[in-house]
């Protein structure tokens, strides 16, 4: 089923059948914030347009609520996200990401356009995505690929938690894991600090640390993670701000100075995972 709205859904509107179904999943989704329980049955009737008006209204806070929903308005992202939020059982903390809504995989025309941006090779641009989340921007689950960093959050909140999660919090890099691991790790660190979780966190298929999120052309790290969960697309919009924001990092992909790349974009210790020389083995793997 397509995931992504193509044209507006609403009185009046174009109402294409998998538009107004993948409204109708959204709102469904929404059910315990609105109350309201709607099937998804791909026509645009009054039980969808109501659902759609009491959502604007009593969670948007919206009193013009007028039942449209149009491509990137905000009353689409309200819909596809739950932004970071604690969902406690127990004594356990919990965290739900934002649904995604677009494309999973990038295709061509994303890497050529990237490239453009970039003034790069459009070999650079997939090297990088290549080494950098080898398995997708996605996981299995259509959670964009992690990656939590023990000493970073550490380092963010102070060493406090290193006695009683010394596998989330300690001054030394490593633990990882496995990939499949990831979400649990993050998950309970949001349990004890949730923005520092999200910072030290790499998210997507250019691994962007989530304490990069003003690099990456975001407010907050909340709306950084957002939209590293809606889209493949949304993801290398970041990582395309991410590059632009840094000189060093524009010479690098530009020249395809990949030790030079690497020292930026992973940090100094990239040789310790031979990040520079894996990137120019992907590019010149990569398709033109």
């Amino acid at each position: 089923m397509r995931e992504q709205l193509k044209m507006p859904v609403g009185p009046g509107k174009p109402n294409l059948t998998d538009d107004v179904r993948l409204v109708q999943r959204l709102l469904d989704r929404q059910a315990a914030r609105t109350g309201i329980v709607i099937s998804q049955s791909g026509q645009f009737d009054h039980a969808t347009q109501q659902a759609l008006a009491i959502f604007q209204r009593r969670v948007m806070r919206n009193p013009m609520a007028n039942g449209i929903v149009s491509p990137g308005d905000s009353t689409l992202q309200e819909l596809t996200s739950t932004t970071a939020q604690r969902l406690m059982a127990g004594g356990a903390g919990g965290l739900r990401l934002p649904h995604r809504i677009g494309n999973s995989e990038l295709a061509e025309e994303d890497f050529v356009a990237a490239a453009a941006a970039l003034k790069c090779d459009v070999r650079s641009v997939k090297a990088v995505t290549a080494i950098e989340a080898p398995n997708g921007p996605f996981d299995i689950w259509g959670r964009p690929t992690l990656l939590f960093e023990r000493h970073l959050f550490h380092r963010f909140t102070g060493g406090r938690h290193d006695r009683t999660a010394p596998d989330l919090s300690s001054a030394n890099p490593g633990g990882y894991g496995r990939t499949s691991e990831q979400f649990g790790r993050l998950e309970r660190a949001y349990a004890l600090d949730a923005t520092a979780a999200l910072r030290a966190t790499s998210w997507g298929g250019f691994q962007i640390l989530g304490d990069n999120y003003a690099r990456a052309g975001f407010g907050t790290v909340d709306l950084f993670v957002r939209a590293m969960c809606q889209s493949a697309a949304q993801q290398l919009t970041a990582f395309v701000a991410f590059i632009q924001f840094s000189p060093a990092l524009i010479r690098a992909i530009d020249n395809r100075r990949w030790a030079d790349f690497a020292k930026v974009y992973n940090g100094p210790n990239y040789k310790i995972n031979d990040y520079d020389n894996k990137l120019e083995k992907a590019y010149e793997a990569a398709q033109p």
